[in-house]
């Protein structure tokens, strides 16, 4: 299991990546919503980061304070704010490093270890 954390409006959030985020992402991540080809929309970051937090809450028993809302509009606010996608950056390099998503088969790997393009292909 892999853990980050990232700082969000001044809060520093826990990010763990395991089956519980994997199996969220597993029913969410649709073509077209989440990436477009080989790049990941706003949305698919949002999702991924989200699925971290939400699994490291059922890893401590907490019930979650900010919903998936709260980290698209942290991602679509921040898309020209280079130290932020830096962060996003990290989280999704930790992601894709995670046990289960290199498990995955490489047809659904290759579409979903992406890095952030800001809208480029």
């Amino acid at each position: 299991m892999n853990y980050t954390t990232i700082e969000i409006e001044g809060k520093t959030i826990g990010l763990k990546f395991g089956m519980a985020s994997f199996r969220y992402l597993q029913n969410r991540f649709i073509d077209g919503v989440s990436f477009n080809g080989n790049t990941l929309t706003e949305i698919g970051f949002a999702q991924i980061i989200y699925s971290g937090y939400y699994n490291n809450c059922i890893i401590k028993d907490v019930i979650p304070e900010y919903n998936f809302e709260f980290f698209v509009d942290f991602v679509e606010n921040n898309l020209k704010n280079d130290d932020i996608i830096n962060q996003i950056n990290k989280v999704i390099d930790l992601w894709s490093e995670n046990e289960f998503i290199k498990s995955m088969s490489s047809d659904t790997a290759e579409k979903t270890k992406k890095k952030i393009t800001r809208g480029k292909k």
